[in-house]
């Protein structure tokens, strides 16, 4: 990938960034006429606008580490801008956007989740731009050694409950919301060595039969058709927002939100080290979530899990 991920925003002034091929985020006085959209964060006017050829060029003289707030690996990275959070993610086609995720669960439900300022495919870089207004609070990673036993069980009960509004939407296709392949490297086969490390690989959209003949007939679906439920997929401990008594802010990182099989709601918990705390209590929130969820209909299934990776040769 080029330029790589981590070098998609540059900050070429005191108030000016690059973001990648295509805009340019600036501090303002007045919201100049070409701005695309602005906002305010801590007295300050911030915009973003088309950039020029001459701005695009000034990106070899500029910083892209000051400001930036995560990396992960060759495909994703988030800057800290204006009380935003910019999410640059490796993109190729038929790749669902994120942002349209978020509109979803607003249309169903009352689930608080992150502002979105704006959102664009830079095809020429080959990655998706996301803007979001910061939610106020801290994850629940950093908050949990301060919370109490009945405050932690009562976060859980809380996700549990988002989870079970998620599921109550259904479609008869492993999909995303716009019907495109999910975005869940647990159910997904390693890709050829050709492939790019940092292309994303998606599985489907499959319905249950195509689902069958991509497990290769695998008793993973036994009796009748399986349904899919939407659901967020990475509500580990760094993707919930809380205050410091464990209110729930918000819910964050909707990337791989999709119509999955009813099992993974429960499973997923208890396989992905997303879920794990930083603390000495390393699975405590995966544990608590898993059995949560279970008491709410929705429990794992390790044995449909070990054969769905057997089938897809994990």
């Amino acid at each position: 990938m080029s330029p790589p991920i981590e070098d998609s925003v540059v900050r070429t002034r005191q108030t000016r960034w690059l973001l990648g091929s295509l805009y340019v985020c600036e501090l303002v006085i007045n919201v100049p006429d070409d701005a695309v959209v602005s906002w305010e964060a801590d007295g300050n006017i911030y915009c973003i606008r088309k950039s020029s050829a001459d701005e695009r060029d000034s990106i070899v003289l500029g910083d892209s580490e000051s400001d930036r707030f995560h990396h992960a690996g060759t495909s994703a990275a988030v800057w800290k801008i204006g009380g935003t959070f910019v999410k640059v993610k490796a993109w190729r086609h038929g790749m669902q956007l994120e942002s349209d995720t978020i509109r979803f669960v607003n249309s169903i439900s009352s689930i608080p989740t992150p502002e979105v300022v704006i959102s664009w495919v830079d095809a020429d870089w080959n990655r998706s731009f996301l803007v979001l207004k910061a939610l106020e609070g801290q994850t629940l990673d950093q908050a949990w050694e301060l919370l109490s036993a009945d405050r932690r069980m009562k976060i859980a009960g809380t996700i549990a409950q988002f989870c079970k509004t998620l599921a109550l939407s259904t479609s008869e296709m492993l999909m995303t919301i716009n019907g495109n392949g999910v975005l869940e490297p647990f159910l997904t086969a390693l890709p050829p060595d050709s492939e790019p490390s940092w292309k994303p690989q998606t599985l489907g959209p499959y319905s249950s039969n195509q689902l069958r003949s991509y497990l290769s007939e695998s008793p993973v679906f036994e009796g009748n058709t399986e349904s899919f439920n939407f659901y967020h997929a990475d509500l580990g401990p760094s993707n919930i927002i809380v205050t410091e008594d464990g209110s729930i802010v918000g819910i964050i990182d909707w990337e791989s939100a999709a119509f999955y099989p009813t099992f993974w709601l429960g499973t997923k918990p208890l396989v992905s080290a997303g879920f794990s705390l930083h603390g000495a209590e390393k699975r405590a929130w995966a544990v608590l979530l898993a059995s949560t969820l279970e008491r709410e209909g929705l429990s794992s299934d390790m044995q449909k899990y070990q054969a769905w990776k057997k089938a897809i040769g994990k």
